[in-house]
């Protein structure tokens, strides 16, 4: 008899060789496949790991845990390119900060690929169908139902909007001491999303009018969207980490408060006799109110984190500020600040909230780059292959951007044209509805601060900015400034 030592090791064998069969085949056949449609062979990643690719999922946990998320991608540009194929969990996906490559992923080729075979299964829970879940007719329709709320004419209309920001605003200390504001960014959008989607603030700037149950929402959210990143980066593996039950309840304990604002502005509007009630079932609500509470907060507290460590750009602002006296604020008079718009463009570049995009091929296509020993030639992607979009290697690119890419410079945007080389709100079909409601409200905040206070002072013992990511990426040591009042 065998011992059981040398049966393991004739199991070990025999697994190993069909995995090694199954994988020479699946190759021979994508290569002729890729001849066939005049594609080259694509840039691969080296992996210590070649079945699962654990070892560039354990760079990515070191690079996020050490405060620089943005260092794994980086790295791998710097050492294949702008495209390469990797392993994720089993699952071949490229990874590309090659702006053809996304231009075809987003606009050229967007119905061949989707969001629903990745965020489906691990967002659905939590967000429901919608714009972030589906793909195809079911997306366009999530798309019309949320288009009207980001009319131009509700972008115009900021006094809803400067209602809230007043009261942020009277929380910053007028004697110059030390303030962090991305908290209190935070709590403003919390406030101005939740009126503007479900019709009834959170008022969490306001103790006094704070709903007890509503309290309770930030931190629950904040916790939902932790377990749905854990869940997401660890693929079909998530449930290891974070169980079904524990997510199912705390996705419950969001939807019960949610349902609550619904509910009860439902009934006001009933009683009032006006039919303006939040529009839109509660997913598509859902969908939108996820990037809305974050995505602003995260940038308005970027700027504030760059203008810190930057006075001179600082005081070229306010003068651009001061310059327009007290005209009412608009959508038209924030656009045409130039400066204004710099200075927000410059900090989506360096520090944009959103880390990248992740699509899932859906029928057979070719990306014009990734291939060959230069990696120019295009490359022929298979039904189920994974393109992993990361914005940070494609906005810090020295060829695109300069020798001083690093460099916090708004002047750069002077007559420079928005393209594909610059996606913080992704672009084609897929562009974020709310990119110009982001960027009015943002200015907004910019401009009455800067009409306040006269300097913005470092507070923060550390001067780099250390990351922290959970689908967006802000600050992992706030934003610690002292603003000096007129």
């Amino acid at each position: 008899m065998p011992s059981i030592s040398v049966l393991c090791a004739g199991v070990l064998t025999l697994v190993s060789s069909f995995y090694l069969l199954t994988w020479t085949l699946k190759e021979i056949r994508y290569r002729a496949a890729a001849r066939k449609a005049g594609c080259s062979p694509p840039l691969r990643y080296w992996h210590y790991d070649p079945i699962l690719g654990l070892d560039l999922f354990i760079q990515r946990v070191k690079d996020m845990n050490a405060g620089d998320s943005i260092a794994t991608d980086r790295n791998i540009v710097k050492r294949y390119g702008r495209t390469v194929l990797t392993n994720a969990w089993g699952i071949k996906q490229y990874v590309t900060s090659d702006p053809a490559n996304m231009q075809t992923v987003l606009a050229t080729q967007v119905d061949k690929f989707g969001s629903a075979p990745m965020n489906r299964p691990m967002c659905r829970p939590f967000l429901g169908d919608g714009l972030f879940t589906t793909d195809g007719q079911a997306w366009k329709h999530s798309r019309q139902m949320i288009n009207p709320l980001f009319a131009r004419s509700q972008v115009s209309e900021l006094s809803s909007f400067e209602k809230h920001l007043d009261k942020m605003i009277a929380k910053i200390p007028k004697d110059g001491s030390t303030v962090d504001l991305q908290p209190l960014c935070k709590m403003l959008f919390l406030d101005s999303s939740t009126e503007f989607i479900f019709g009834k603030s959170a008022n969490s700037l306001s103790p006094e009018t704070h709903d007890p149950i509503a309290r309770e929402l930030p931190a629950l959210f904040d916790q939902a969207l932790t377990d749905m990143f854990t869940r997401y980066i660890l693929g079909r593996f998530g449930f290891l980490a974070v169980s079904k039950k524990k997510w199912l309840g705390t996705c419950a304990d969001v939807h019960k408060i949610i349902d609550g604002f619904i509910d009860e502005e439902i009934e006001a509007q009933a009683k009032s006799g006006n039919s303006d009630a939040p529009s839109g079932p509660y997913n598509e609500l859902m969908n939108i109110f996820f990037p809305a509470r974050d995505t602003a907060a995260i940038l308005t507290s970027s700027v504030f984190f760059m203008l810190a460590r930057n006075p001179k750009v600082w005081d070229k602002l306010r003068a651009e500020v001061l310059g327009i006296g007290s005209e009412e604020l608009t959508f038209e008079l924030l656009k045409s600040m130039k400066y204004l718009q710099a200075v927000m463009n410059e900090t989506l570049r360096i520090h944009s909230p959103a880390g990248g995009s992740w699509k899932t091929c859906l029928a057979p296509s070719i990306l014009p780059h990734g291939g060959g020993s230069s990696g120019n030639d295009p490359i022929l992607l298979e039904t189920g292959d994974q393109v992993r979009m990361s914005f940070a290697p494609l906005h810090l690119d020295r060829e695109i951007w300069g020798p001083d890419v690093l460099e916090f410079r708004p002047e750069r945007w002077d007559g420079l044209k928005h393209s594909w080389n610059f996606v913080p709100f992704m672009g084609g079909r897929r562009i974020c509805p709310a990119q110009q409601n982001v960027l009015t409200d943002v200015g907004c905040i910019i401009v009455r601060i800067m009409q306040r206070f006269k300097a913005c002072e470092n507070r923060d013992e550390c001067f780099e900015y250390i990351d922290k990511i959970v689908f967006t990426r802000e600050s992992r040591n706030g934003v610690k400034v002292g603003l000096i009042p007129v």
